[in-house]
């Protein structure tokens, strides 16, 4: 035998060992894609129910969102109004009490211009003694105490 002969029986057998792994390779693929298309499709089976429960699961809660909001909603509607009573009845209450409170600072102001224009045009004598705030009981020891209260 030839060596060339001998490189053809080699060569013969090494083609025939790789079409026999790229037969194998090719069967082999085969069933990969037989096995993937089977899981897809009981993905698809199963996915599909799913979505649909999951389509319906998200519009009730959606509804149930509405709700609250509407719920919200009219909660600040009522807290609103509450606050605008509250203003206005604590502006009528408060009536009262300014107007007093304004009459009596009236009434202290004119006590004390009238006492300031009194104690201008009486002159005290020897016998008299002039009390001061600082020497003791006066009436505007009285009117401070009542400022005070």
């Amino acid at each position: 035998m030839d060596p060339v002969d001998v490189m053809l029986i080699v060569a013969l057998g090494a083609a025939t060992v790789v079409s026999g792994v790229a037969v194998w390779a090719l069967r082999e693929s085969v069933a990969s894609m037989r096995s993937i298309r089977r899981t897809s499709d009981e993905v698809r089976e199963r996915a599909v129910p799913l979505l649909d429960k999951l389509d319906v699961t998200v519009d009730a809660a959606n509804v149930e969102l509405l709700r609250i909001d509407a719920i919200i909603t009219t909660l600040e509607d009522a807290t609103e109004r509450v606050s605008s009573a509250s203003g206005t009845i604590s502006g009528i209450v408060n009536v009262p009490s300014e107007v007093f409170s304004d009459v009596l600072s009236r009434l202290r102001r004119g006590r004390s211009q009238r006492r300031r224009t009194e104690s201008s045009v009486d002159t005290p004598d020897e016998d008299q003694t002039v009390h001061t705030p600082d020497q003791g009981a006066t009436p505007d020891v009285v009117s401070r105490t009542m400022e005070e209260a």
